[in-house]
């Protein structure tokens, strides 16, 4: 039901229930990542280690495959029933999905039936995280005042980094308690703390008030086409496939990070797996900082300088933090990942922009779908794609030129996204000069 009252709920509020289920998405989808060993020699046949993790790299990326049907469910439903709505059910799924992996029995028990219900899990966290990330900073950006959309957002999207850098510490510390238990079944621990997570932002999403901005449009709608996808492609298309080549672009960066670096580290530059978690620890935290210090200048200088400067910086840089990481010089690796999440940092900042650019009747399915979509295609793939390449070709900079194309073809696209700083967030248009 979606509430019709003027009482708004406190800022901390809002962002802590923005936030949470989008700590949980991005802690539950880094707990696969980074347990992406073990998980292949608990569901695969033993026999051929590489064959079982190429196998659970793919299923890493079949999840993504599900999110755009999340996004059309979710986004129609955030845009026609409130955005709490949505986000409250995308969090519960997740959580549901979460657990069930974490006491799934393995190959040994369950033999073939074991990959198939790991699959059967992803593909539900994937479908209920195609409304989790667009529907989080929707909420949070139409709750926020108008000087400080950009900062709100950063606080939601550091949520992000958060969730990763705890999954990642997570897995630190049950690796430390466990010992050697930790492959043969203290893996799963994680698991269901992130269970018990997504009933915290449960919890937090169902005590704070419907966004003003839906509150208004719901109040003066004249028909029921919110959420449709034909209205939505018709009056939108140019918009959406703008937010197709940003997302992108800030999906093969992100997951190539936090998805495929963890297992391209070990092959590259010879370092540890504890000593690559610690790493990649640190340098989120930082991303967690950096997202609303950026944020704040991008409420007070615009959006475009901010995107601009990440984008060019993914086509130059790519291939040289590659070359660094090649290196095994623990500072170069270190020096690397600080370039590439920072370009991470600066094109999420960015995501205000594209989103400034829908009209509030459409903007959960008008995010959701392009995100989720491009996310399919080159996010969730990421870590595949990267190891078939380096596979393939024998070449550790495969994945970097790779990423480097991508970022190159969505460049122009990124380059020409408009100023958004003065918004109207219910009707996507300027209210001034920028």
């Amino acid at each position: 039901m979606v509430h019709t009252g003027t009482r708004r709920s406190s800022p901390v509020r809002v962002v802590l229930a923005s936030s949470m289920g989008n700590f949980v998405e991005w802690f539950d989808f880094t707990l696969y990542g980074f347990s992406a060993a073990v998980i292949a020699a608990t569901f695969f046949p033993a026999g051929n280690a590489q064959a079982a993790l190429l196998s659970t790299f793919a299923i890493y990326g079949v999840a993504f495959v599900a999110r755009p049907l999340g996004a059309f469910y979710f986004g129609r439903l955030g845009d026609r029933r409130g955005r709490r709505t949505a986000l409250s059910a995308s969090v519960l799924l997740m959580g549901a999905a979460t657990t069930v992996m974490g006491l799934l029995p393995g190959w040994e028990t369950l033999g073939t039936a074991a990959p198939v219900l790991l699959l059967v899990c992803r593909l539900l966290q994937g479908f209920s995280a195609g409304g989790e990330y667009t529907g989080a900073i929707t909420f949070g950006a139409e709750h926020a005042p108008a000087g400080r959309r950009a900062f709100w957002l950063g606080l939601v999207g550091s949520s992000t980094m958060l969730g990763s850098a705890a999954a990642t510490l997570t897995v630190v510390i049950f690796q430390a308690v466990a010992g050697p238990e930790f492959a043969a079944g203290g893996w799963r621990w994680p698991f269901l703390v992130g269970g018990l997570l997504s009933l915290v932002a449960l919890f937090l999403r169902l005590g704070v008030d419907e966004t003003p901005v839906f509150r208004e449009v719901q109040a003066t709608r004249a028909d029921d086409r919110a959420g449709r996808l034909g209205p939505l492609v018709r009056g939108h298309w140019r918009t959406l496939l703008v937010l197709c080549a940003f997302f992108a672009v800030l999906g093969l960066v992100t997951h190539s990070f936090l998805g495929y670096m963890p297992t391209y580290l070990g092959k590259a530059a010879g370092i540890s797996s504890s000593t690559t978690l610690t790493i990649i620890t640190g340098l989120t935290l930082f991303a967690a900082v950096a997202g609303p210090v950026l944020g704040l200048q991008a409420d007070r200088f615009g959006r475009r300088p901010i995107l601009r400067t990440g984008a060019v910086t993914a086509v130059v840089a790519t291939v040289p933090v590659y070359l660094l990481i090649g290196t095994g010089s623990l500072v170069a690796v270190i020096a690397g990942l600080f370039v590439l999440l920072l370009v991470v940092s600066m094109l999420g900042a960015g995501a205000m922009a594209v989103m400034e650019m829908l009209p509030a009747d459409v903007r959960f399915s008008g995010m959701a779908l392009p995100y989720n979509f491009s996310y399919a295609v080159f996010g969730g793939t990421a870590p595949l794609v990267g190891q078939l390449l380096v596979d393939g070709t024998g070449s550790l900079l495969a994945p970097a030129f790779y990423a480097t194309v991508v970022a190159l073809l969505g460049l122009p696209v990124l380059w020409r996204i408009p100023e958004t700083r003065h918004t109207d967030m219910r009707t996507g248009t300027q209210l001034g000069r920028t």
